[in-house]
């Protein structure tokens, strides 16, 4: 191709809007690019939140708007809404691309327990053990803003649906049909289908899944309480705090 014909190409593609081929891109630079990207995602969402806590700190939930928390975070509203797409999400949402979630998705992928119970007992100990202090003061301040507000309040168990057939999709989805209960049924109103290739989830199965979301919300806004009443590590805390909740309701 002549020099004028790479120029009108060039100009084609900046007119056009189209990208370059990337069949020349090197598996790793196609790899850096994806975790630079995904870093990037999770500065700008830390950056949100941050400002966000920061606001709701100072002036209170209800005073501070998504269009004041955009511009302190140097950024527009469609991007905050891009990351948040509520200001309930500020601090109730819970990222899909998170670590935790992607840990409890392969968790659940690569189950061998026979039931939601059985695997909570198992997982919870491992989930506990790999908590951050920093995760949970920014856990901590969070769910202080919930206690104290009603509407956020109510909002948090309006999800509890949303999260549990979350849940039941990776649990019915997972690559072993020998864990499913001998009483699951792959018919019935209200069964939780994610796709041809997900077989519905079982009643007592979800109920399982639902009844453990109450139960983390309770145990959570438990540990929040006695974070501002009783003095020790958050950690700590927590831990004792499960415990008395899975010797409750797991045993």
């Amino acid at each position: 191709m002549t020099e004028n014909g790479a120029e009108q190409g060039e100009d084609a593609r900046r007119t056009t809007g189209r990208q370059p081929s990337q069949r020349g891109v090197s598996v790793k630079a196609a790899v850096a690019r994806t975790r630079w990207q995904r870093r990037k995602r999770m500065e700008t969402r830390r950056t949100i939140r941050d400002t966000a806590m920061r606001l709701f700190g100072e002036y209170g939930y209800d005073a501070v708007t998504t269009q004041r928390i955009a511009a302190e975070a140097g950024m527009s509203q469609i991007t905050l809404f891009r990351y948040f797409p509520s200001k309930e999400d500020l601090i109730i949402g819970l990222p899909a691309d998170g670590e935790l979630f992607v840990d409890l998705k392969r968790e659940l992928m690569t189950r061998t327990d026979a039931s939601p119970i059985a695997f909570a007992r198992r997982v919870i100990p491992q989930i506990l053990g790999s908590v951050e202090s920093e995760q949970l003061e920014d856990l901590a301040a969070r769910l202080r803003i919930v206690r104290s507000n009603e509407a956020l309040l109510a909002a948090l168990y309006a999800r509890v649906p949303l999260w549990t057939s979350a849940v039941a999709r990776a649990w019915g989805s997972a690559d072993s049909t020998a864990v499913m209960p001998s009483s699951a049924s792959a018919v019935g109103d209200g069964s939780v289908d994610g796709g041809d290739d997900v077989p519905p989830v079982d009643f007592t199965v979800r109920l399982s899944i639902s009844c453990l979301i109450d139960c983390t919300i309770e145990t959570l806004l438990e540990w929040s309480h006695r974070c501002d009443t009783e003095q020790g590590d958050k950690a700590d805390l927590l831990v004792s705090v499960v415990s008395e909740a899975m010797t409750t309701v797991l045993h």
